[in-house]
């Protein structure tokens, strides 16, 4: 299995992070996340001890789902959901466990460094609600970049 950090928050025990490895892989080779059948077979465990480590993962924020007790959505629960093509989450997954990064943490870098070079000449950033926002620049012409 590949070697996944604990996380920041409440330790992992040591079948934990097999799981998040053994899902990370999946990732990796398929662009989706494991269901709890096939994170059960994959861990030569039964569906229900698959879902008690699922779900211990998410409480330690480390995956998140669509609902409490819902279908796997992504890795973390803070931030927004984000859909991304199945071949590039199955390079950003690959990525991750070859280098035991978070794949929130590059995916924030990545989105981050892109909205920095488009701020500058196509964009402003703006305060909106709990967080920010890009608004178009105007340009003299009369539209937007």
């Amino acid at each position: 299995m590949t070697d996944v950090p604990a996380s920041n928050g409440m330790g992992l025990t040591a079948r934990m992070r097999d799981a998040l490895a053994a899902i990370t892989e999946f990732v990796a080779r398929h662009g989706a996340m494991p269901s709890r059948s096939l994170l059960a077979e994959a861990m030569g465990c039964n569906k229900n001890n698959a879902n008690r480590l699922m779900q211990g993962l998410v409480e330690r924020g480390e995956l998140s789902t669509t609902s409490r007790g819902g279908a796997l959505a992504g890795f973390g629960r803070a931030g927004v959901l984000v859909s991304i093509r199945p071949h590039i989450a199955a390079r950003l997954a690959a990525y991750c466990a070859a280098n035991g990064e978070r794949m929130t943490a590059v995916a924030d870098d990545a989105i981050e460094l892109h909205l920095d070079q488009l701020q500058g000449d196509y964009a402003a950033v703006v305060s909106c609600g709990d967080g920010v926002a890009l608004v178009p620049l105007q340009h003299e012409e009369g539209g937007a970049q």
